[in-house]
């Protein structure tokens, strides 16, 4: 169906549909908020607000609040106050729900006459809505009305706003501060981090930034802003429409006195940003989360498993890159030394010139202090691997020697050291010229050097012992 301008013209004022004893407690009347996100998308929000209460029996109206609340997280915290019952008033007002409200009702409808400009105003009734709009008026039906509509009223049930609406019963009359807390959907936030590299290739200027988004349908306006690393366990019911089941949660505030200050919070960290800040509906806004100067770096070149030592597979192994690494040291001695959220790092490096070039990127875990960050870049194009099986003899039914020569090459100027990984299964033991390091009960490491323009070659004897 198709409308020109469809204007909706209210006879009385919203307030007056609501309860006439209804206290409507408006975002004006907010005295402090503070909103602690979580991963995967949920909010808690603490949001103070004076209100004025009588003794007894109160209708309170909270506008404003997010249109993803949890409403069975709701909670009201004040003195002398116990809550009767309370009703979240999601069904907004809009052109369509008014209609929808008015189904089986009289509306006035306005036409105006093109030529003359006179405007001629009928009663008509609303016989549907729900797949274009339907009005008899008067002897006629009409699907395809042009005019303007006319509502008496806004029905009670709907709102302007999402509208959490609770009775209470308070011990005295008088102004009072009162706390609503809630869990929301809705709200996310993610870490990114920007590391520059030095010239050496020694150390990382590191940068992070928290990414918010909000999505929740409610204007956050000079909040405390806090947010929480760690997997939060939640229960995942059966759905019920946009809204979902939730466990209760409180957080403890805390005042930051840099730009984002770290705390441990049970087996969580809580970051906390050191000032106000508004996050408003529909919005991404970007915070510093941290900063870190001349982290030592170390970059490596790494080969994992050139060859198959399972007994089985081709004998020879074709050309691969080496794995470009870097790790630093999340520790004070490092310049850093506060638990890293996950996030991704991108990492950045100037050429001869001067010039500023991306070199690749990784996914972090949430990282704890004292702990080492390790990132793959990517794959390096000079330096390279190929391998063969040049012997294997069967000993047992599981059992089986075997040996291997791996070539490692370097078209660089510059020398350069590789580490290579070999999981073998079972029991097993090296022998040959170099048997590297056994790092795990299934890993040995051997660090190779490649001279400049060069390369080096492995070989080695692997006796492999299994239940027979």
């Amino acid at each position: 169906m198709k409308f020109n301008i469809l204007a909706v013209v209210l006879l009385v004022l919203s307030s007056a549909s609501y309860a006439a004893d209804e206290t409507v407690v408006t975002q004006k009347d907010t005295k402090s908020l503070s909103v602690t996100i979580y991963n995967h998308g949920t909010g808690l929000v603490k949001d103070t607000r004076t209100v004025p209460l009588r003794s007894g029996r109160n209708t309170l109206s909270f506008a404003g609040i997010s249109a993803h609340i949890q409403p069975e997280t709701a909670l009201i915290s004040g003195n002398g106050l116990r809550v009767l019952e309370q009703n979240f008033n999601f069904d907004l007002l809009s052109r369509n729900s008014l209609l929808q409200k008015y189904t089986g009702r009289n509306i006035k409808v306005i036409t105006t006459n093109p030529a003359t400009g006179a405007e001629k105003t009928e009663t008509a009734k609303v016989l549907s809505a729900d797949n274009g709009l339907i009005l008899k008026i008067g002897d006629r039906i009409e699907t395809d009305f042009s005019g303007r509509l006319v509502f008496p009223d806004i029905p009670a049930n709907l709102r302007e706003k999402p509208t959490l609406t609770m009775d209470i019963s308070a011990n005295a009359g008088g102004k009072q501060d009162l706390q609503l807390t809630y869990l929301t959907s809705g709200l996310t936030w993610k870490a990114d981090y920007v590391a520059k590299m030095n010239k050496t290739e020694t150390a990382v200027d590191l940068s992070g930034w928290v990414t918010l988004t909000n999505t929740s349908g409610a204007d956050y306006e000079n909040a405390d802003i806090q947010f929480v690393a760690g997997e939060v366990n939640r229960v995942k019911p059966r759905a019920y429409g946009v809204r979902m089941m939730a466990a209760k949660s409180a957080m403890n505030d805390m005042v930051a006195e840099q730009a984002m200050e770290e705390e441990s919070l049970m087996d969580y960290h809580l970051y906390s940003l050191g000032r106000k800040s508004s996050i408003m509906s529909n919005q991404t806004k970007q915070l510093a989360l941290l900063s870190a100067f001349s982290v030592p770096a170390k970059k490596e070149y790494r080969f994992d498993n050139i060859v198959n030592s399972y007994g089985y597979g081709p004998k020879i192994y074709k050309s691969r890159s080496a794995s470009v690494k870097l790790s630093f040291e999340n520790s004070k001695k490092s310049n850093m030394g506060m638990p890293v959220p996950a996030g991704t790092i991108r990492v950045y490096k100037n050429d001869s010139k001067g010039r500023v070039f991306f070199v690749g990127e990784d996914s972090v875990r949430h990282t704890p202090e004292n702990e080492k960050i390790n990132l793959t870049l990517g794959e390096a194009f000079d330096v390279t691997a190929e391998g063969k099986e040049t012997a294997n003899t069967k000993t047992g039914k599981n059992s089986w020697d075997a040996s291997y020569e791996l070539v490692f090459k370097n078209a660089t100027e510059n020398p350069v050291s590789v580490d290579y990984y070999q999981t073998f299964p079972n029991q097993w033991t090296i022998s040959g010229s170099d048997i590297g390091k056994k790092e795990t009960s299934t890993q040995n490491k051997w660090t190779v050097k490649i001279p400049a323009k060069g390369k080096t070659v492995l070989t080695y004897k692997v006796k492999i012992k299994g239940r027979d």
